[in-house]
């Protein structure tokens, strides 16, 4: 699970332990990087641990909270902050509002107020997370394209030739052909060269980052891509590991050429051009009749909507509806079939790819061996777009079992410690939302899984516990029955006396004087 970096400003030690131990043991999504005591103090702190969100008392002593959240705006405008108080003074609130405060924690809090709040705060971390990445992935797929002309010695962005340059700073190039008398690239065929390039990218590129390796795979020409990796860093084992995958998945063989240091970009062309010059006889026929721009775009845009299928799923998990997660995926498969055939097929592995980095995000699966991220089948060229989509829910139905067993073992206990938060305050309020709130989970889920697990709803839970204490109460002791009501939990003594008559066939005052026959 992704995690949050949160800092703890707060001048009482024991409020403050107390709830760094609540946040790293209650599963929320939040690590704590720091504690200050006072707002001077986390100030010096802020570039240090560079938290995503900030807890902050407001009366500290040398620089209050509303003082210190002044300044931080300053450097970090859009920083998630929670100002936690012991004074329900409109004033603080106003103050809090005016600097952007996320959310006001009261002081004296509870857990489940503390939960509630970083559970908020949580879902907002992960928009911006999520609103990042897709920015990265745009800027990438700018400089992927500008990389890609520069290899071809096509025109490109003179503004971003020093970015480019950096990025080429220090790094080593392969280029990774494919070799065409493999009968399984013809097989497919040019219609179909989309799909296999998509899926070769995502092998290359999760082999390589599994090693530890910074780097980038460009498509530049139909059947040959550049890897653009960090110097001296692709050993023999990786490289080996990138043929027999390539081999195992898709049925196709590469070699792989070093092309020696990067140069600077504007020398990329000539370097690419003597290294193309070597594989002429064996290249594909139809190569030269395509596009040049046109594989290596359509390429970033496939490898952008995983990233972008990927966000979709891990929103829907954060929500905590097993529905909108199914409803969500039975409407990414029922998209496919407005396609054209070859969309389908790579709009169909894009899920699976994307469902397969959720399962390695979100699951936390115990092996972390160089398996590339991509299924061990793919959509065959002759396939029909009938076997394209049961191919695609069968991947949506693998996806949702091993969801399923996850949310099993995530909510071990959780319902268990539902009922002994029922047992222990049935004679409060006891609301369903606020004890989904205490056992961290969305009201409508916890209600279905409380009823699937318990055998009945929250509802008549509740009100059976609350009868059975009740009876026990007259039969054992001289209370009056309002007393008893209230004991239970009932404001009413009519309403409770319909309630348990509902329960027992009689009213209150019968059961008590009501003996069993001997």
């Amino acid at each position: 699970m992704l995690k949050g970096k949160v800092l703890i400003v707060e001048d009482q030690p024991n409020f403050r332990k107390g709830l760094t131990k609540m946040l790293e043991e209650g599963k929320l999504g939040w690590q704590v990087v720091g504690e200050a005591g006072n707002g001077q103090d986390a100030l010096e702190l802020l570039d240090q641990v560079k938290p995503d969100l900030v807890l902050t008392d407001i009366r500290m002593p040398i620089m209050d909270g509303i003082e210190f959240v002044g300044h931080l705006r300053r450097s970090y405008p859009d920083m998630l902050v929670i100002i936690l108080t012991g004074y329900k003074n409109f004033e603080y609130a106003q103050a809090a509002v005016r600097h952007g405060a996320l959310d006001l924690l009261i002081k004296p809090c509870t857990e489940q107020d503390v939960h509630q709040v970083m559970n908020k705060a949580y879902e907002r971390f992960y928009e911006k997370v999520a609103l990042l990445e897709k920015q990265q992935v745009q800027h990438k797929q700018q400089q992927d394209q500008e990389l890609r002309a520069a290899l071809m010695d096509l025109p490109y962005s003179m503004a971003m030739s020093s970015s480019l340059d950096e990025i080429l700073m220090g790094q080593e190039l392969w280029l990774l052909k494919w070799v065409y008398e493999n009968t399984a690239i013809h097989h497919y065929g040019k219609h179909d060269m989309s799909l296999l390039q998509f899926a070769f990218s995502n092998i290359v590129e999760e082999l390589v980052k599994e090693a530890g390796i910074h780097a980038r795979l460009l498509l530049v020409e139909h059947e040959r891509f550049v890897l653009i990796a960090e110097s001296d860093m692709l050993d023999e084992s990786l490289k080996a590991a990138i043929r027999a995958a390539s081999l195992q998945y898709l049925k196709i063989r590469i070699e792989m050429l070093s092309m020696g240091a990067a140069p600077t970009a504007k020398h990329l062309a000539g370097l690419y051009s003597r290294f193309k010059g070597l594989d002429y006889e064996s290249a594909d026929p139809h190569a030269a009749s395509e596009g040049i721009g046109g594989y290596g775009t359509t390429l970033s845009s496939n490898q952008a909507r995983v990233k972008e299928l990927e966000v979709q799923l891990m929103s829907a998990i954060l929500m905590g509806q097993e529905d909108s997660l199914q409803q969500l995926l039975d409407r990414l498969v029922k998209e496919l079939s407005g396609k054209s055939p070859e969309e389908m097929k790579i709009g169909a592995l894009s899920l699976s790819i994307a469902l397969l980095g959720t399962i390695q995000k979100q699951f936390d699966p115990d092996e972390n061996s160089l398996l590339p991220k991509i299924p061990s089948d793919m959509p065959e060229a002759d396939w029909t777009p009938e076997e394209v989509t049961l191919w695609a829910s069968e991947q949506v139905e693998n996806f949702l079992l091993l969801f399923n067993n996850w949310q099993a073992l995530k909510n071990d206990n959780l319902i268990e410690k539902a009922v002994k938060y029922i047992e222990d305050y049935y004679n409060e309020a006891c609301r369903l939302t606020d004890v989904a709130a205490y056992v961290h989970l969305n009201a409508s889920y916890f209600s279905v899984l409380f009823k699937k697990t318990v055998g009945e709803s929250f509802t008549r839970f509740v009100t059976r516990t609350r009868m059975d204490k009740a009876a026990l109460l007259l039969r054992n002791t001289d209370m009056k029955i309002f007393e008893i009501a209230c004991a239970v939990g009932f404001d009413e003594p009519n309403y409770f006396t319909n309630v348990f008559k509902q329960q027992y066939q009689m009213t209150p005052k019968e059961y008590r004087n009501y003996r069993v026959p001997e």
